[in-house]
């Protein structure tokens, strides 16, 4: 559970306070940090939307450890997993607490787990922390540990870790192909090379490729918002889509309620006899006020401009 003690000793011929570089020590904790963030995001079963800038909410919040001592003999930094009491959204269905635990065990997970069971990006952020602090090098391992509930035995990151999880980082998935729609706004049609690329509503950008005999309809969907439907490819790192070869376009309003659904236009009193009210006499005064009511008016008029 959030809030338990997690150690992790630097071990090697200068891993002694004193000794020890300070570069060594910062680079162990935050790294460590992002090695638990790549494994939140496994637990979540949430991608990080790219490899900059800040991790979602309940990421950032679950996995920012708390330091509690720093320890002689092997330098070994005594660090807390976070306590908070409010959930968040980005969450999903785990509150912040408990996907700081998860993480945590996502991390012990992959030392134990097959090479096709490790995730690429835990396996990336364990060898930046190997590379960091020099394991092989200038240090001999980093040995992680938690509480006895969570994790019996410590693990041990050390040269051969290194390049294992550098292996594995580098085995980059097979990108994800599957019939689909996209929303967005087509700029920078080419009509020689038939390319064009889609600007989604949340910001991405889809490289499109499409048939001659859709020149027309692309060409009509650079006025605006429409829908894309056909083989999208999604990046299998952060599950965007990165490209879409184009099958039909559609106008969002047709996609959803019929190609026929806006054809027929309809004046005001068609429809106000659809909905059964009457229609407005705009000829005449809006409201009938007798002489007693006219002047009641006027005097709560009055009273307003006192």
């Amino acid at each position: 559970m959030a809030g338990e003690q997690v150690t992790a000793r630097l071990r090697g011929q200068t891993a002694h306070l004193g000794s020890v570089q300070a570069r060594d020590l910062a680079r162990l904790l935050l790294d460590l940090e992002g090695a638990l963030a790549a494994s939140a995001y496994v637990a979540l079963g949430k991608p990080r939307r790219g490899s900059t800038g800040r991790h979602v909410a309940a990421v950032e919040a679950a996995t920012r450890l708390h330091l509690r001592a720093i320890e002689a003999g092997s330098v070994v930094a005594v660090l807390g997993l976070p306590v908070l009491a409010a959930d968040d959204p980005d969450a999903l269905d785990l509150g912040v607490d408990d996907l700081a635990g998860a993480a945590f065990d996502e991390l012990i997970a992959a030392f134990h787990s097959d090479d096709r069971n490790v995730d690429p990006t835990i396996a990336r952020a364990l060898a930046d922390l190997a590379d960091d602090v020099g394991i092989g090098d200038r240090n001999t391992e980093v040995i992680i540990s938690g509480e006895r509930e969570r994790t019996p035995e410590a693990v041990v990151l050390n040269a051969a870790g290194r390049v294992r999880f550098r292996r594995l980082a580098s085995t980059a998935p097979e990108p994800t192909r599957q019939p689909d729609m996209l929303v967005g706004t087509l700029r920078e049609a080419d009509l020689d090379r038939h390319t064009a690329r889609l600007h989604t509503p949340s910001g991405e950008t889809v490289q499109v490729s499409f048939p001659p005999e859709l020149e027309a309809d692309v060409h009509e969907a650079m006025r605006g918002l429409s829908n894309f439907e056909g083989v999208v490819t999604y990046d299998p790192k952060t599950s965007l889509a990165k490209s879409v070869v184009l099958r039909r376009i559609t106008l969002p309003a047709t996609a959803l309620f019929g190609d026929d659904f806006f054809s027929t236009p309809l004046n005001v009193a068609q429809l106000a006899a659809e909905q059964g009210v009457g229609v407005a006499d705009l000829d005449g005064p809006l409201i009938e006020l007798t002489a007693e009511e006219r002047a009641e008016l006027l005097d709560a008029l009055r009273e307003l401009d006192a």
